[in-house]
């Protein structure tokens, strides 16, 4: 797993975010610059899941610590024990490859043989923003397989789950069924997978998923 800080030392709350698969800082890109501009948070962004080690910070200095996942990092945010302030889930489950509750296994599979560099702008297309095309098909691919394999927990308490209803990689009747004994508040957007576009500032997440 990969890590960056979007900002550091400017604020005692601090954001961790976890990023979809394949994506980048990029998906998020507005957001940090509202909060350059503003400093309202500390910001850890991880990504890139062929790897699963989660790197080792010392977060005891933050007062409050709010977690943000999207997608599959809702499920690689699983292994991470904080006391968080907040939990929030964009488009995705606790268990991403299952018939009822995430992506069908079947499909998945489907996903990982077919992908390739043709295949990466309808996916994005299919996501409603542009993946990374820095990294090679073939190495999005191994992440993707990757994932398949590791074993963390499938029951993930999260305060906040927003589910897109136009959502055409996690389905929205499995992310519904997920969080109705997952999530303490489930909010819809009008959306495909990407949501974010909907949103101006971190800030702005934090209180719609609260209130």
């Amino acid at each position: 797993m990969q890590y960056e800080w979007l900002a550091k030392g400017q604020s005692s709350h601090l954001i961790l975010f976890f990023n979809g698969w394949g994506t980048t800082r990029d998906s998020i890109a507005h957001l940090t610059e509202e909060n350059a501009q503003n400093k309202n948070f500390d910001c850890l962004h991880l990504y890139n899941y062929q790897e699963k080690t989660l790197p080792q910070f010392d977060f005891s200095g933050y007062e409050k610590i709010s977690l943000v996942a999207w997608s599959m990092g809702v499920y690689m945010s699983s292994q991470l024990e904080l006391p968080f302030t907040q939990k929030i889930a964009f488009c995705g489950t606790g268990n991403p490859i299952d018939e009822e509750n995430g992506i069908a296994p079947k499909i998945y599979q489907l996903t990982i043989q077919s992908f390739s560099e043709k295949t990466l702008p309808l996916f994005s297309k299919k996501i409603g923003f542009q993946m990374d095309n820095s990294r090679p098909a073939q190495e999005l691919q191994q992440e993707l397989i990757a994932i398949q394999h590791y074993d963390f927990p499938k029951a993930n308490f999260f305060n906040c789950a927003f589910i897109a209803d136009e959502d055409k990689i996690f389905p929205r009747e499995a992310q519904v069924s997920y969080w109705q004994t997952h999530a303490q508040k489930i909010i819809h957007l009008a959306s495909k997978h990407y949501p974010f576009h909907l949103f101006s500032s971190w800030k702005e997440i934090l209180i719609q998923a609260e209130n």
